[in-house]
């Protein structure tokens, strides 16, 4: 008799070991489901999202993120909808804070003047860069350089870089007529460093060796002089979610604002936490 019991017994707990692992695992089965986490928006912040998305696919493997790259306008626009995630690398106007958006600032980020290596500009003041960009000032021996027209470079209308370069220099919807509109940091990269008497404008950690960011003001654009203020012409990175996030793209903003990710700003940006 005792023997039965005891087998009953034994019977029981092991039914109820199994009830309790139960759903356990299915729990862990869910929390490792495939998911995709739909990025797009400004093309200044992507290469820090791309940096994001690299070490984070460590951490999560299961977890995909499509990043389309098409312009600040595009981020803010669509943030909430095609996008779960909206970059802007401007600020939202006040019908776009209209909107309801939340808005996740995760780096700080300074805009470089950039020109040709060869140049013999190295500095600019804000003023000569605001006569450059509305077409008062036309030749760089007018601010140093060499009897030469200066080839002025911007960003298309509706980039977060060119909106807040215009607005941080002064000049907005005043754009020299002539300029020449390129639609992404790598074609401006490109054409400065191929045309001896270029002058661009590029994000900060986009700033390589192929090109000159030159001081403005006589600062230097680093990471510390923006971080200290002294170096005038810089932004906020922003992620742009909607009211009803999915939870995985609430905790990939979460995992940018920690420690991680913060150290992954700081490589190139300024880190805000």
């Amino acid at each position: 008799m005792k023997i039965k019991v005891i087998a009953l017994l034994m019977a029981v707990f092991v039914i109820a070991i199994g009830c309790t692992r139960s759903p356990s695992s299915s729990t862990e089965a869910a929390a490792d489901e495939p998911y995709t986490i739909t990025v797009g928006g400004s093309t200044s912040v992507n290469p820090l999202m791309e940096l994001f998305v690299d070490e984070y696919s460590k951490v999560k493997p299961h977890i995909k993120v499509d990043i389309q790259p098409t312009g600040s306008g595009d981020g803010i626009t669509n943030a909430g909808g095609t996008y779960q995630i909206g970059m802007s690398s401007r600020e939202l106007t006040p019908t776009e804070q209209g909107r309801g958006l939340k808005e996740n600032v995760v780096a700080i980020d300074g805009i470089a003047v950039i020109v040709n290596s060869g140049s013999a500009v190295s500095s600019l003041t804000v003023e000569q860069i605001h006569g450059i960009y509305t077409g008062t000032i036309t030749n760089w021996n007018q601010v140093g350089g060499r009897n030469a027209a200066i080839a002025v470079i911007s960003r298309e209308e509706g980039s977060g870089t060119r909106g807040a370069f215009e607005e941080l220099v002064g000049f907005q919807g005043r754009l020299l007529a002539n300029a020449n509109q390129l639609t992404s940091t790598g074609a401006i990269l490109a054409n400065v460093a191929q045309n001896s008497d270029a002058i661009g404008y590029i994000s900060l950690g986009s700033v390589n060796d192929t090109i000159k960011a030159i001081a403005v003001d006589g600062i230097a654009p680093t990471t510390e002089n923006v971080l200290n203020s002294s170096y005038k012409i810089a932004r906020r990175f922003i992620l742009l979610t909607g009211n009803n996030i999915h939870p995985e793209s609430s905790a990939f903003i979460d995992w940018m604002l920690s420690p991680d990710g913060q150290r992954i700003v700081s490589r190139s940006w300024i880190s805000v936490r």
